[in-house]
């Protein structure tokens, strides 16, 4: 990279460094360890015979608290027949645009996929009941916001207890919105900024972004979809334990002029191959 940019200095404004499309999971593992899950019933005062019917009750709570978030602003919940197909935030983007959402709820989409879970069975060698963990298939909910501080991101549910939970932002989102409040102009395609007015102040943005007190954030974000989870932490059992399942981090190097990459291009993307 350092031997790339001395190369082509002359022709080069500058580079921009930060984290871009991440993908935070929450767990809620207070559940995991053997007989925990057993152990919340039981304080519940559910006994393990009635565990279908309590977690059926919970789920329709979920799904009723999903569902009045978007009739509580007016925004649409739309149910997609497969998880795969077209991009759901390409979808939720041209809501967006639609309906002349600046901030807040954009959409909700509901989708059938599979989920880690728990059941309840009866165990041979014991001739009792126990809780066991097994993958299911049950609604997940995607939650689009147009965020005051994040831009378009999302929030994704489990509605089948143990609720996990994943959390996407995009960093040149959470860039763009920065530029705007400090006055910064910028040019913008898709999802990169071709051209930035002050990048070492961009630059000094990204490594705060970095710094971010991200649990605090993902708690605060987990709590605008789960219901559950001031109960769940209350009986004893903790609160979600996040893990970062994705995160890009990308150098991009800002040419002065179009024409002066264009004949790069051919070298680089042999190069690339």
């Amino acid at each position: 990279m350092e031997t790339f940019l001395s190369i082509h200095q002359e022709d080069i404004d500058g580079t921009l460094s930060m984290f871009d499309r991440m993908i935070f999971r929450g767990y809620l593992t207070g559940f995991f360890p053997k007989g925990a899950f057993g152990a919340y019933l039981s304080r519940q005062g559910v006994l393990l015979k009635d565990f279908s019917k309590f977690v059926q009750e919970r789920t329709k709570t979920l799904k009723g608290h999903i569902e009045g978030l978007a009739e509580a602003v007016g925004r649409p919940l739309q149910y997609l027949s497969s998880p795969k197909g077209p991009s759901k935030e390409d979808m939720a983007r041209s809501i967006a645009e639609r309906d002349g959402v600046r901030e807040g709820l954009v959409c909700v989409f509901s989708v059938l996929e599979t989920c880690m879970s728990f059941d309840v069975q009866g165990n041979r060698a014991t001739h009792k009941l126990e809780v066991v963990r097994r993958q299911r298939k049950c609604l997940h909910y995607y939650c689009y916001y147009l965020d005051a501080e994040f831009g378009l991101m999302h929030i994704r549910l489990q509605s089948w207890l143990p609720f996990d939970i994943q959390i996407y932002v995009n960093g040149r989102e959470w860039l763009a919105r920065q530029l705007d409040q400090r006055g910064i102009t910028y040019d913008r395609y898709d999802n990169k900024l071709t051209h930035i007015a002050d990048l070492k102040k961009a630059q000094t943005l990204c490594e705060r972004f970095t710094q971010r007190k991200w649990l605090r954030v993902l708690h605060a974000l987990a709590r605008r979809v789960n219901p559950f989870l001031g109960a769940i932490r209350k009986a004893g059992f903790g609160d979600y334990y996040w893990t970062l399942a994705q995160a890009e981090y990308a150098t991009d190097i800002f040419f002065r002029d179009r024409a002066t990459l264009e004949d790069l291009l051919p070298s680089l993307m042999e190069i690339s191959m």
